[in-house]
């Protein structure tokens, strides 16, 4: 037969572990947590890897030897305002994007 004493000292160590099993540091509530930060990060990752693969594509159509003309041509007008002689150049206000 078991004591009062040891069946209060046995059940002071179940709750003690039950405890942090589930508030703990690494308990059940903690995992939730951490499972949502994971979908968060995962989805963070499939975005970067959309950007990297972009990249890379930007960086195959520029590599010399292999450069896209067209791409050149495109960056040149988007990012130093090339123009052709004789082109007809319309300016308009840039519209903020709403956030």
């Amino acid at each position: 037969m078991v004591s009062r004493l040891e069946a209060f000292g046995l059940s002071a160590l179940v709750l003690y572990f039950a405890y942090h099993a589930f508030a703990g540091e690494k308990g059940l509530g903690r995992w939730s947590d951490a499972q949502l930060e994971l979908e968060d990060r995962q989805a963070e990752l499939a975005v970067l890897d959309t950007e990297i693969s972009r990249l890379r594509t930007d960086i195959r159509r520029l590599t010399p030897g292999s450069v896209d003309p067209d791409y050149v041509e495109a960056l040149a007008r988007d990012k130093l305002a090339f123009v052709y002689p004789n082109e007809i150049v319309l300016i308009t206000p840039e519209r903020s994007v709403a956030k």
